[in-house]
């Protein structure tokens, strides 16, 4: 309880002192966690990857899939599945083989390596882009893009372990294991989504109303790691159907503030929560120790993220349109965060180079979210034109 306390004043605090600077509030969370990492680097218990991907992970997903305008949605579809799906598997390949070839990381751990780092998280840069007034389609390009690829990189990476740790799997049952993770989730989350909805259309009470999103947005979650799909896609259908369909069809005017209140904040205080452990997680000692290949290893990722997005938007650019401006915003804005840390963390002790594969995927998640969340705002004004606020 008393750790709650902290963390609602330091989100309160840090809130009120972001709006006066450039650097988005989650990087001065983290950075606010690191420091506390540092002077109570004895007391603190260790981060338990459960806690983010079944506590945080699921409500922060529901509350951003809610929110995805469909309309936005539907004329970056190709581009967000596109990057979502093939950019993951891209960035996985480029950065795993670079890892391997440049810094001499075994090939499996380098494997492992790109496949955790492979999804985004740009929630600093999406809440930035709102207070820029950045276009909506750009904003929704890149929120789109990473709730698509949370789900895939998790897949990918549950199986790039399972590979990894049984040698005996075979090139169609690795496939047909992607099929099942990915399409399972999907599905059942629509299943969901559609039912909750249709559910919502016999009730006029907010509070059940709002029940019932829970259960969809948790529940969801927990339905799809027992059927053995991705628990993470699930939500996210779930989150979308329900936001898209099940708020302007099935639920009344009050309903809709209430729900839309409720989640917003419950937003905020999970995506407070889990960037100052994020921070406090960081083992600052190791990478200090191993700073050249940590920063090789960002500066790796970056490279493939970027790689990646200009390859396959161009690819398409016809289809999509998307001004070189928005890609390199998409390249910076490429930030890593509590997946990729959830899944380092998930990593069985005696892996080899289990300690290599942290420090590196620690390093990328840190170096993303302070040095380019910190300058995601002046970097977003001048590609965009968009003139400072008055003084």
């Amino acid at each position: 309880m008393t750790a709650l306390v902290a963390v609602l004043a330091l989100a309160a605090l840090v809130s009120i002192t972001a709006q006066r600077t450039l650097v988005p509030w989650v990087t001065q969370l983290a950075i606010a966690g690191a420091i506390v990492g540092v002077v109570l680097h004895d007391r603190l218990p260790p981060v338990d990857p459960a806690l983010i991907l079944f506590v945080f992970l699921p409500g922060l997903l529901f509350e951003a899939a809610f929110n995805l305008e469909w309309r936005e949605l539907r004329r970056n579809a190709v581009a967000v599945l596109l990057l979502a799906t093939v950019g993951v598997a891209l960035t996985t390949v480029l950065s795993a083989g670079l890892v391997h070839v440049v810094l001499a990381v075994e090939l499996p751990a380098a494997i492992l390596f790109g496949a955790a780092v492979a999804a985004t998280d740009p929630v600093a840069v999406v809440a930035t882009f709102r207070r820029l007034g950045v276009p909506a389609r750009m904003r929704n390009l890149i929120e789109a893009e990473s709730l698509l690829n949370d789900g895939t990189g998790v897949v990918l990476f549950s199986v790039a372990l399972a590979v990894t740790t049984s040698h005996s799997l075979s090139a169609s049952t690795v496939a047909l294991d992607l099929l099942r993770l990915t399409g399972g989730g999907v599905a059942l989350g629509a299943v969901i989504g559609v039912g909750v909805s249709r559910l919502t259309g016999f009730i006029d009470e907010p509070q059940v109303e709002l029940t019932l999103t829970a259960l969809a947005a948790y529940g969801g979650y927990l339905a799809g790691d027992a059927l053995h799909v991705s628990g993470i896609l699930c939500v996210v259908t779930a989150g979308a159907v329900i936001g898209n369909y099940g708020r302007s069809h099935h639920m009344s005017a009050r309903t809709r503030d209430a729900v839309e209140v409720v989640w917003d904040y419950v937003a905020f205080v999970l995506n407070s929560a889990v960037f100052v452990l994020i921070g406090a997680a960081v083992p600052l000692r190791l990478l200090w120790a191993q700073l050249p290949l940590v920063v090789a290893g960002a500066a790796i990722v970056l490279l493939a993220r970027a790689v990646t997005v200009y390859a396959l938007l161009n690819l398409i650019r016809r289809v999509t349109r998307t001004p070189a401006a928005w890609q390199h915003l998409l390249v910076w804005g490429g930030l890593r965060g509590a997946v990729a840390v959830a899944l380092v963390l998930s990593l069985p002790a005696s892996l080899p180079q289990a300690d290599t594969i942290r420090a590196l995927v620690y390093g990328v998640v840190l170096g993303t979210i302070v040095v380019q969340g910190s300058t995601i705002v002046p970097l977003t004004r001048r590609l965009l034109r968009i003139p400072p606020a008055p003084a």
